[in-house]
């Protein structure tokens, strides 16, 4: 009887024991992927290289003042940046691939996928809180793939396995494949100024089709502003103070609104090759240069104004600039630009002198 309750007793424990082997072992399998994908410790992303299949490659680095840079040239987008990082850090495992779509999956990853890559901060000597030695390391590789049937998963892989999965964001509805942008376009900052009366010399504002509202506002010691007429170099005594220190104070924020880099060069070239409405130059006290110039948007259809009845051809809203000395051809915003833009009589209506 005694051998028959010891023989029952050990079949239970070993029966819990092969039990809790297969439950560990399930959620061992799902958690490893979970760590697998998603970056723990974002603050140590030192940056972030992506390539796709086409040849188009993104490098993201993040700077000393916490800022990122993009492909070494520009500003990376910070809020863009932000939903990246946050991305990084919650992505995982919904399912894994099902075996009979496993092949196609596989195929379909080798042809169209974007490669990750993923650096960050770390020590070769970490003992407790020490830490020795700091270095950059590769320390993640994946590639995604395209939006699962639903919608709602991103195909990926993880570089040296050979089972795809479906990873996943919780909370977003939607798939994440579309973070992962190779276009440069979709990482730039959209700023064109963003400079501080401290960091101004001066400004020039130019109206080429009205010379005699063209002028330039200089900056004193930081203590006043100082406004030259640009038709006869006259240094202006009668002008409202208030309305030209928030002229200056505008330069703090100034962005546009879409870039419209890939435009046909043929079409660009007849928008770009009439004389600008607007010349504004920026130039900071560290010597450096920042010029706009402004040309009228033209819509694809007339508009008939409902006020006086006459006819729109231009757009009224918005109207398209170069920048960066005529690199980046930009699509800009009345509402935005127009508290830079403003004409020399707007600041000497009703003064003499």
């Amino acid at each position: 009887m005694r051998k028959n309750r010891l023989t029952l007793i050990i079949t239970l424990l070993l029966a819990i024991l092969a039990g809790y082997l297969i439950m560990n072992r399930s959620r061992t399998t799902l958690h490893a992927g979970i760590r697998d994908f998603a970056i723990a410790d974002t603050a140590a992303i030192t940056k972030v290289f992506m390539s796709d299949k086409s040849d188009r490659s993104i490098l993201l680095t993040r700077q000393t003042d916490g800022t990122w840079k993009l492909n070494e040239k520009y500003a990376a987008h910070p809020e863009n940046i932000n939903t990246f990082l946050l991305t990084l850090a919650n992505i995982t495992v919904r399912e894994p691939v099902a075996r009979a779509a496993h092949n196609n999956i596989l195929t379909l990853l080798s042809a169209k996928s974007v490669k990750v890559e993923i650096y960050q901060h770390t020590h070769r000597i970490r003992l407790g809180n020490l830490r020795l030695f700091p270095y950059e390391k590769l320390t993640k590789t994946y590639y995604v793939g395209d939006a699962t049937m639903d919608n709602n998963g991103t195909y990926a892989l993880l570089e040296g396995a050979d089972a795809p999965v479906v990873i996943y964001m919780p909370g977003l509805r939607g798939y994440v494949a579309t973070r992962y942008s190779t276009l440069e376009n979709d990482w730039r900052e959209h700023t064109v100024f963003n400079k501080k009366l401290p960091e101004i010399d001066h400004i020039l504002v130019e109206f080429p089709s009205h010379p005699e509202e063209s002028y330039k506002v200089v900056n004193r010691e930081n203590i006043s502003l100082e406004l030259i007429r640009l038709a006869d170099n006259k240094t202006l005594t009668a002008f409202d103070t208030l309305q030209l220190m928030a002229f200056v104070n505008a330069f703090r924020n100034i962005r546009y609104e879409a870039l419209f880099n890939d435009m046909e060069p043929e079409r660009r070239d007849s928008i770009t090759s009439p004389v600008p409405m607007h010349v504004i130059t920026l130039i900071a006290k560290d010597g450096s240069r920042q010029n706009v110039k402004t040309y009228p948007r033209m819509l694809p259809e007339p508009e008939i104004d409902v006020f006086d009845g006459s006819t729109v051809t231009f757009d009224r809203d918005r109207m398209y600039a170069l920048i960066n000395d005529d690199e980046d051809f930009v699509l800009i915003q009345y509402f935005v630009f127009d508290k830079i833009l403003r004409p020399l009589s707007f600041f000497t209506r009703g003064r003499k002198g």
